[in-house]
């Protein structure tokens, strides 16, 4: 069942890199008592490191007798829409994607945990002359999608400078950008700037085509906003419990295992990564950017509200939130 999963896995994100849209993959839940195995999705970004080595180790011998078989995704809003459409049972996902996902189907998913902090960051061409917020106007940013932790974030960060993005009445285009096109994007010319999860954003910066935005990055860190969270169908969690409680323990197990030594982090992320692409990235890049971020359980209180906020701006929201829902439930 390991093997088949870890192949699995790799198909949809050879598929996904191919093809540059969304993939989704067969599920086995149906019902309760019905699963025998928990779909497990993530995304190939350094801020799922916990989820890379959890699904390595802590996971390797499944949940509460269930096996576990791992997916890896694009972005959160693929992630979101396996979730809902019943390919997926549990999630690493942004904070984005869920929030979304509570406004247009209230009930449907399950918040389980923080898994990691930080890792997002601001950066920009040395040539756009951006060095600050309010700089950014009239330029073009790219997020990996609409909708997604960084297009939310970059709109907190331009509301409080008074901006607003071109699809609000305003004059910053913010583009979506797939991680792995975020280089040739910048060097086309196609962006100024990116609000990019790491670890595509150090990456930039010692490649030397980009410069991080300071005050951009100040704010970032004051809101704690999280970077990835844990959540399940309320399906799943009706059905399986104790693989819910398995699943956040072992979470946990893997959070602490990163926080404590980050190189474990990077060196199952390009082992990762080159399953997938054949290619690995610089260790020295990859613990640049797992500096800038937290493995943790936690959720700062009033970072999910600040997506919430943020989502509601700029008109992504499909109804209101409940405020029950920005609550971790584990058990």
């Amino acid at each position: 069942m390991r093997a088949r999963a870890r192949a699995l896995g790799v198909l949809v994100a050879a598929v996904i890199v191919a093809l540059g849209g969304a993939a989704l993959v067969a599920g086995c839940g149906g019902g309760a008592g019905s699963y025998d195995s928990v779909q497990v999705g993530f995304l190939v970004n350094l801020t799922h490191g916990p989820a890379i080595i959890g699904l390595q180790k802590e996971f390797s011998d499944g949940l509460a007798g269930l096996p576990v078989e791992e997916h890896p995704f694009q972005n959160g809003p693929e992630e979101i829409s396996a979730l809902l459409g019943g390919s997926l049972d549990a999630a690493y996902v942004g904070p984005g994607p869920y929030v979304m996902a509570e406004s247009r189907a209230p009930g449907r998913l399950r918040l389980l945990a923080g898994v990691v902090t930080g890792g997002q960051r601001l950066v920009a061409t040395p040539s756009s002359g951006i060095r600050t917020i309010a700089d950014l106007a009239g330029k073009k940013v790219a997020v990996p999608a609409h909708g997604n932790t960084q297009d939310l974030t970059l709109r907190l960060l331009l509301e409080r400078a008074g901006l607003k993005g071109d699809d609000q009445g305003g004059t910053v285009g913010i583009v979506p950008v797939k991680n792995a096109a975020l280089g040739d994007a910048i060097d086309g010319g196609v962006v100024d700037a990116a609000l990019a999860p790491e670890p595509y954003a150090a990456k930039l910066i010692a490649m030397g085509v980009v410069v991080p935005v300071a005050p951009a990055d100040r704010q970032i860190a004051r809101w704690r906003i999280p970077a990835t969270v844990l959540v399940v169908t309320e399906e799943f969690a009706t059905a399986e419990p104790a693989a819910v409680r398995a699943l956040v323990a072992a979470t946990a197990r893997a959070v602490a295992r990163a926080e404590a030594n980050p190189a474990v982090v990077a060196k199952a992320f390009n082992d990762l990564i080159a399953e997938i692409t054949g290619k690995t990235m610089d260790g020295k890049v990859l613990m640049a950017a797992l500096a800038n971020m937290t493995a943790t359980t936690d959720i700062a209180p009033g970072s999910m509200q600040l997506m919430v906020d943020a989502a509601d701006a700029a008109g992504y929201l499909g109804g209101p939130v409940p405020p029950g829902s920005m609550v971790p439930r584990p058990g």
